[in-house]
């Protein structure tokens, strides 16, 4: 029977309290929102990964749906990922397996609610101890690690395809594109540009001739001189 606290109503008693409490936390500890992993492998026939908690490497998740910005069927942005990767695991309210079957209304199987297995990664997370790549407000950037090449698109028109070598083909917001190092960038197939071809001769001797663009720049465009 519950406790009198002295005016007729009944009070819990600390022991019941104790055991509510222990029950609740037991049950919140198995409710999970958003939790830093690391990534352990990839599946990129799937586009899943296995993952490991970030705060107990012994805890893995395996079969986790990757997310991208931009995924549909048969097209989509694909992303490198590798093993070391961190990133942040969103776990969903309803059970994952029969939502990602198919397109459309799909009623969720099971009563089970956040849990750690139904997950999807958010690859990835700049530590306070990685180098953000250099860029502009608002540029849009795919920068591939190492000596990987760089897309850099801007919002007044502008898009670089850099290489680790330092060449770069460049559009300016006009449209006008270069090829080369930025010090000694050349125009590339526009209206008034010449440039050098040669020609295989019947005799076998090649001969130096060359070609001016007189348009915009595809190869029905080129008279030759």
């Amino acid at each position: 029977m519950p406790e009198n606290d002295g005016d007729g109503r009944g009070t819990t008693p600390a022991a019941l309290e104790s055991a509510f409490r222990d029950f609740i936390k037991d049950e919140l500890r198995g409710v999970y929102t958003a939790t830093i992993v690391i990534v352990e492998d990839v599946d990129e026939g799937n586009r899943r990964a296995t993952v490991s908690k970030k705060s107990d490497r012994d805890v893995l998740i395996s079969n986790v749906p990757i997310a991208s910005p931009f995924a549909t069927d048969g097209a989509g942005m694909i992303t490198p990922i590798s093993r070391r990767d961190e990133g942040l695991l969103i776990h969903t309210k309803e059970p994952l397996e029969k939502q990602l079957v198919r397109h459309g209304e799909q009623q969720p199987e099971g009563e089970r609610r956040f849990t750690l297995e139904g997950g999807i990664l958010l690859p990835m997370l700049w530590l306070d101890v990685d180098d953000v790549p250099e860029h502009e407000k608002g540029e849009f950037q795919i920068a591939l690690p190492g000596d990987g090449s760089a897309l850099r698109m801007f919002p007044d028109g502008r898009a670089r395809l850099e290489h680790s070598s330092g060449n770069v083909i460049a559009m300016d917001a006009d449209g006008n594109v270069t090829i080369g190092s930025d010090e000694d960038a050349e125009s590339l197939l526009q209206e008034g540009v010449t440039i050098e071809y040669e020609d295989t001769q019947p005799d076998g001797s090649v001969e130096t001739k060359e070609a001016d663009v007189d348009g915009d720049g595809s190869t029905d465009d080129f008279q030759a001189s």
